[in-house]
């Protein structure tokens, strides 16, 4: 099993400054009845979701639509299964235990997960051997700056998918998530902040949030391949993040508007622009 016994954790000031920004609220007409609901889930999703959100809300002033703070894939499932939030946002479908007759699960877009460093960071690939090397501990860039690798805790799904690469990638995932002074970020946008604000950073994050977060950061080509949605569709690109929609399986007729207009072609544009393959596309 994946461990971990030493992490820093990046400043909380930080991390709410990041998460202040992913709230969309917008006043309420003026003499008008107001209806609301809310959206939450994995933070990887939710500048996708503002951004659809605020260009929604322009064509259906009577509707307000709230972007909750992240609470990953399973707190977005329990929130909605508890009614805190309308709709949740997810990197997986529903599990068996979940309870899927009265809900649904339904992928709209994938997006490529991407290895990131700082904006000045002048390397611009990063190859497989390179890779586990880094992951064993090899805290240098080409040019001779020193490398600072982020992570993730050892649970989460960027840890699940390097440790599939090979064998050897999977005892360095392993050794790694034992080094002391490691730096381990607990959500997607603590995740992006400790990349943007850390010299010579190195790590995962997705390219529809960097594009939709507007995060200074540069995405490195994998084995000379760029994670793009286009190589996504290619297939010429290996990681991929699926996300999800989860609604109740009677939702309201507000949550049904915005479902239709995430898949109408105003929708699409958003999602296409800003680093998603949508399920549409890829079909």
């Amino acid at each position: 099993m994946l461990c971990f016994r030493r992490f820093w954790i990046v400043p909380v000031v930080a991390l709410a400054a990041s998460l202040i920004a992913l709230v969309s609220w917008v006043p309420t007409a003026s003499g008008g009845s107001t209806r609301i609901f809310v959206i939450g889930g994995t933070g990887g999703a939710l500048g996708g979701m503002r951004m659809l959100a605020e260009k929604f809300m322009d064509a259906n002033r009577d509707v307000v639509i709230s972007i909750r703070p992240s609470l990953g894939s399973a707190g977005g499932i329990r929130a909605i299964k508890a009614g805190k939030i309308d709709l949740a946002v997810t990197t997986r479908p529903l599990h068996l235990k979940e309870p899927s007759s009265q809900f649904e699960a339904i992928e709209y877009a994938q997006t490529p997960r991407v290895f990131a460093t700082s904006i000045d960071t002048t390397a611009e690939d990063i190859n497989a051997d390179q890779l586990t090397a880094i992951f064993l501990g090899d805290n240098g860039w080409p040019d001779g700056a020193r490398m600072r690798l982020v992570m993730r805790p050892h649970r989460a799904s960027n840890n699940k998918l390097l440790c599939g690469l090979s064998d050897d990638m999977d005892k360095a995932v392993r050794y790694a998530l034992k080094r002391r002074q490691l730096l381990v970020t607990m959500n997607d946008q603590e995740n992006a902040s400790a990349l943007e604000s850390i010299p010579g950073s190195f790590g995962m994050t997705t390219l529809a949030q960097i594009l939709t977060e507007k995060r200074k950061l540069k995405p490195l080509s994998f084995n000379g391949v760029s994670g793009t949605p286009a190589t996504l569709a290619a297939k010429s690109y290996p990681f991929a993040k699926r996300l999800h929609y989860v609604v109740s399986s009677d939702p309201s007729p507000d949550i049904k508007a915005f479902i239709e207009f995430l898949n109408s072609d105003v929708g699409q544009e958003i999602l296409t622009t800003h680093g998603h393959l949508t399920a549409v596309k890829a079909n």
